[in-house]
């Protein structure tokens, strides 16, 4: 039978889903009860004088992080929020780790070693493009459609804007936008696959 705990979880869980603002009252409690779970994972995968990895960036991105995924937690696959949330921080750790450890000796400024950590949408054809821009424009985080206008349409010559630029106009630093650009397409991508295989 499930705790009491995990009940209010759900009920909450319910709450976000079926009204996914960035700013609900059922959000916000759901962080107050879980950011300890987001913190301790952080801290203990990303070291404190890791010279190649913001450890400071992901940290701030906690809300964000444990909205995703409220967004994606299915309670019916048997899982605890709580245990959710903590696998998907702590393999958001590994990946983050492990993809820059290998740029450790080169400036996180440099374009050509930023683009192999992140995710593209050019491998998508243009109806695909759209309904991702769309999709990032309804975004409840407007740094979400921001990031997406600055890179696939702001760009000069039908180039992509470069990470340092965005990060200079939304303020941010550049692994910061890359981790929200990212997390936001996969979910954009999950979302849109899963539409796709319903109609059929």
């Amino acid at each position: 039978m499930k705790n009491n705990f995990q009940t209010q979880d759900n009920d909450l869980i319910d709450a976000v889903q079926a009204n996914p603002s960035t700013s609900s009252n059922e959000l916000q409690e759901l962080i107050d009860r879980h950011s300890g779970i987001y913190m301790d994972i952080v801290n203990n995968y990303i070291p404190s004088n890791c010279n190649f990895l913001n450890k400071s960036d992901i940290l701030e991105e906690k809300n964000y992080r444990i909205y995703l995924a409220a967004l994606k937690y299915d309670e019916d696959k048997g899982a605890k929020f709580s245990t959710y949330l903590g696998n998907e921080t702590k393999w958001m750790c590994l990946n983050l780790f492990n993809k820059n450890k290998k740029h450790q000796y080169i400036s996180i400024e440099e374009e050509r070693c930023l683009d192999e950590t992140e995710q593209s949408l050019d491998e998508f054809d243009q109806d695909f493009f759209d309904k991702i821009i769309s999709l990032a424009e309804q975004h409840p985080d407007a740094r979400v459609f921001r990031i997406f206008k600055n890179r696939y349409i702001d760009g000069n010559l039908n180039k992509v804007m470069s990470w340092q630029k965005i990060a200079k106009n939304l303020d941010m630093s550049i692994q910061g936008c890359i981790n929200i650009h990212n997390s936001a397409l996969e979910y954009f991508k999950n979302k849109l696959n899963k539409e796709i295989n319903n109609v059929k």
